[in-house]
């Protein structure tokens, strides 16, 4: 027969490989499992294809008392026998009988953040119900509930000041202001107003934690399967300027017009990196692959005085 941690283990390998496994990397990855976003308590459930319905989070644990070696005990509902307050394996227990600790390097879908209470702050942690009822995989829960339960430590007041960050989205411009042309230099940049720093704190129980996130870099991808990088936002073209000119430190010159696509234009993004860190209670650390995506569509036509060696 299996063992109660053997069938933790193994609800734990099915979470990773349906789960967790699909994406915890920051930049670009996400979790396709299955969602339950009618919830209203936590925003939104995630699972994986285990036995059982995920339960209602705990807003506390249940009554605990000293276990024989120093640690606590507790006995979840319906429980026969005691098991640990907090397992160094799955995390914190609460009161629905289901261990919980923050999945720190989860990064949902996009449609799965929508599906977030607007307005209800709150994080992503791994849950693995390893007694009563059986399941695992990611839960969205508010701050106000898991706090409760689950010690608020500088590594967790950092992801939330990191969420409260706001990175701007910043606007694509590029000169001529209308029209590209064939064989004449374009010139990228982004707004520079935005481009700057962006902070934001987070606190409880008199610790503060501050994130910061500096614009470093931005990647273009100009919609002809030409990529540019360039160190900064780019330079504004000044009128006045030669308009055969290059730009100093951002810019292409497109070979083929767009019109012959579908839809005449090419689409042009800007990704933004973002170097983050976070300093707090004598603590610090890096937030890995922050990135901000600007989109527009330019149209490309060709001049033959250009294309041909003309004046």
């Amino acid at each position: 027969m299996l063992t109660a941690r053997r069938v933790a283990a193994l609800v734990v390998v099915l979470v990773v490989t349906l789960g967790l496994g699909a994406g915890q990397a920051r930049a670009g990855g996400h979790f396709d499992g299955s969602a339950n976003c009618d919830n209203q308590l936590h925003g939104c459930d995630l699972w994986a294809s285990v036995a059982g319905a995920p339960q209602m989070a705990a807003s506390v644990p249940t009554a605990a008392a000293k276990a024989p070696s120093g640690g606590q005990v507790c006995r979840p509902p319906g429980a026969q026998a005691p098991v640990p307050c907090v397992d160094p394996e799955f995390g914190w227990l609460g009161s629905d009988g289901c261990y919980y600790k923050p999945a720190t390097d989860f990064t949902p879908a996009t449609t799965m953040l929508a599906a977030v209470t607007p307005g209800v702050e709150g994080g992503w942690y791994e849950w693995n119900c390893l007694g009563v009822s059986t399941g695992g995989g990611v839960r969205w829960l508010p701050n106000t509930a898991a706090d409760q339960f689950i010690p608020v430590t500088p590594q967790i007041l950092a992801q939330r000041a990191e969420r409260r960050l706001g990175l701007p989205v910043l606007r694509i411009v590029m000169n001529p202001v209308a029209d590209q042309l064939v064989g004449l230099p374009t010139w990228l940049w982004v707004d520079t107003a935005g481009w700057a720093p962006v902070s934001a704190t987070a606190t409880a129980g008199g610790v503060a934690v501050t994130a910061v996130a500096r614009p470093v870099s931005v990647t273009w991808s100009m919609g002809d399967g030409a990529i540019v990088t360039c160190a900064g936002p780019g330079t504004p073209y000044t009128q006045g300027l030669d308009p055969k000119s290059a730009s100093p430190d951002c810019g292409y010159t497109y070979r083929h017009r767009s019109l012959d696509e579908l839809g005449g234009t090419f689409t042009v993004t800007a990704t933004i990196r973002w170097d983050a860190s976070w300093a707090g209670a004598g603590q610090g650390g890096q937030f890995p692959g922050l990135t901000t995506v600007s989109a527009r569509q330019t149209r490309v036509i060709d001049i033959p005085a250009l294309t041909t060696g003309g004046g």
